[in-house]
């Protein structure tokens, strides 16, 4: 049985790259955590490299912009009305 990985190493391992495309983002979750790799959040579990990716990207942990993917480095900005960096 493998063990499960929570989100926020997956947060870590994006906050010390470049922004990059969905793909890139998968291909080094893989290389990094295994290609058969089990993740979890605080909200979701037993999810795949791609389920969570786009459970990052639905609640606005990533962004997207014309140089890939990056991780909103905040953290609390999603769903937060009022929220501002000011």
């Amino acid at each position: 049985m493998s063990k499960s990985i929570h989100g926020r190493n997956v947060i870590n391992l994006m906050k010390t790259h470049t922004p990059q495309p969905r793909e890139q983002w998968l291909a080094l979750m893989a290389q990094e955590f295994g290609q058969d790799a089990q993740f979890h959040t605080c909200q979701a579990s037993d999810m795949t490299a791609e389920q969570l990716f786009e459970l990052f990207v639905g609640n606005g942990r990533l962004s997207d912009s014309a140089e890939g993917y990056t991780i909103n480095q905040c953290g609390h900005c999603a769903g937060k009305e009022g929220h501002n960096h000011a």
